[in-house]
């Protein structure tokens, strides 16, 4: 996989990513017969824009490309419906019971070792900004998409919801909530040395870590769930339903 940064250049997409370069190139900063020795950074800064963005679609693009290893094979053969109630009972209700019981781990931590590992403080503050989120993109779906994906599977129609009747809008919201929250758990990781047991930790210290650990894995197969089978359904659903 291409390491990628704002000094990454166009000729390392080509020899590493198909996909990677057909990203760029549809952004239109990127022509054939342009430089390809010019690096994402000059690329961006001659159209006024920001290379994180252009990063994140590159990232997008070459993550598509990477089989992967998460098992979901538990959904195989379900309808759009029963794909919804296995995201609810195995990941809304898990993240609804267990993201207070970290939340107050972490407070209890970051109360007996917070002074002597600063990266506990920010630990809290992320966990603390996720917790909002999480519930926050849990609601929407449970009041926009849910919705309409039974709507469409039980009365052939959908029943305009707070985001109206189209079940892209929500997807796009919360595609853009994947991206954030993956940011994030990396981010998690980062502070915690990948959940790594210092060998000083004390019992809370160390049930903490492992329910983060827990939290992590649970999540990256939430959003995978929905990323390669909830999203795709739904929308490929709501085309037939419209006769395209």
């Amino acid at each position: 996989m291409l390491e990628l940064s704002s000094n990454t250049r166009v000729t390392e997409l080509k020899d590493h990513s198909p996909a990677m370069l057909a990203a760029l190139m549809s952004t239109g900063i990127f022509r054939e017969g342009d430089n390809p020795d010019a690096t994402i950074d000059e690329l961006c800064w001659g159209f006024g824009l920001n290379p994180a963005i252009l990063l994140q679609i590159l990232a997008r693009a070459q993550a598509a490309e990477v089989p992967s290893t998460i098992d979901i094979s538990e959904l195989d053969g379900m309808t759009l419906t029963q794909v919804v109630e296995n995201i609810e009972s195995s990941h809304h209700a898990y993240l609804r019971e267990t993201l207070p019981v970290i939340g107050e781990l972490i407070d209890r931590v970051v109360g007996v070792h917070g002074a002597s590992d600063a990266r506990l403080t920010d630990l809290q503050e992320l966990f603390s900004n996720m917790m909002v989120g999480m519930e926050s993109h849990m609601l929407h779906e449970e009041e926009a998409l849910f919705p309409m994906v039974r709507d469409m599977e039980n009365d052939g129609d959908i029943k305009p919801t707070r985001c109206g009747s189209a079940v892209g809008g929500p997807i796009a919201c919360m595609e853009n909530d994947h991206e954030n929250v993956l940011l994030e758990l990396a981010r998690l990781r980062e502070l915690t040395d990948d959940y790594a047991v210092p060998e000083t930790a004390c019992r809370t210290y160390r049930k903490m870590l492992e329910q983060l650990d827990q939290f992590n894995e649970n999540t990256v197969v939430h959003v995978h769930k929905e990323d390669k089978v909830l999203f795709p359904g739904a929308l490929k659903a709501q085309r037939a339903l419209n006769g395209g």
